[in-house]
């Protein structure tokens, strides 16, 4: 049986974790000719927060969420990969799900943890929620 995966998701963060992600995520789309997009999850803001500030917080977490996802786009094109960039709100786990089923996604590479190292002790809550909750085969690196 082959197996073909046409679209590939990375959800990243700034942690080692994702850019190891990133090497096997580049290895498996210059095998195939494979669609890799970029997912980075904001997070939630507290109700709490409305209005303009709200808005302006918000502003602020998708600049920083572009600087975060610039040198992972870099190391793509530098592959002769050129992604696809998604900033999303949402608790990780949650969104990464969301995202590769609207998106149709074959295939999710994740760091097997990322900067929340506190919340899983073998494996991080996000990416067991990825695991458990994905309709499609996760790979996650360690």
């Amino acid at each position: 049986m082959d197996v073909m995966y046409r679209k590939i998701l990375v959800p990243v963060d700034s942690s080692e974790h994702s850019r190891r992600a990133l090497q096997h995520a580049i290895a498996v789309a210059r095998c195939q000719e494979t669609h890799v997009a970029l997912l980075h999850c904001l997070g939630r803001i507290p109700m709490l927060i409305g209005g303009e500030p709200r808005e302006e917080l918000l502003r602020e977490m998708e600049r920083e969420a572009r600087k975060l996802l610039a040198p992972y786009a870099k190391r793509l094109r530098e592959a002769g990969i050129e992604p696809a960039l998604f900033i999303k709100e949402g608790r990780p786990g949650d969104c990464i799900v969301r995202e590769a089923q609207s998106g149709d996604y074959d295939l999710i590479v994740m760091g097997s943890r990322g900067l929340s190292d506190l919340q899983g002790m073998l494996m991080g809550s996000d990416a067991h929620r990825v695991l458990s909750s994905s309709h499609c085969p996760v790979l996650l690196i360690r």
